[in-house]
């Protein structure tokens, strides 16, 4: 949604709230006045998912676009390593990879592994021992 100020100023929506509803050019307050015209242009604008480079080969309107991408099946993932830090992100085919190689993970048949961990202090939870186990799916 796109709103403006009385002199006519247009912003969409989100900056809308990052400018404390005050009008960044003329300092006005912010009403609920919608530029329609700016709406309608935005209907009919189709755009790349963003994970278009990792792969996602769908369009979509401006309006849906965020929707996709929150649950598109190109987006990256962090790893799931269990018992570090590990902020690394990446496509499946990628983390698969960075599992075998990286943290020395056991990958059964290709996109499943077990991970064994140890809790290095067992005062915190009673001699905890857990079994992770992730099964990554291709696309396909």
């Amino acid at each position: 949604m796109y709103v403006q100020c009385p002199n006519g100023h247009t912003l969409c929506s989100s900056c809308k709230l990052r400018v404390h509803n005050r009008c960044p050019t003329c300092r006005y307050e912010l009403g609920n006045i919608r530029c329609l015209a700016l709406e309608k242009v935005a209907e009919s604008l189709e755009l790349p998912c963003r994970f278009q480079s990792l792969g996602c080969p769908d369009i979509f309107p401006y309006y849906s676009k965020l929707k996709h991408e929150a649950q598109c099946t190109f987006r990256p993932y962090n790893c799931p390593y269990a018992g570090s830090e590990c902020s690394v992100t990446g496509d499946i085919p990628w983390l698969v990879a960075h599992l075998r190689d990286e943290h020395k993970v056991d990958m059964h048949n290709g996109c499943t592994f077990n991970h064994r961990y140890v809790k290095s202090n067992p005062q915190e939870v009673e001699n905890a021992t857990w079994m992770l186990t992730v099964r990554l799916q291709t696309r396909g």
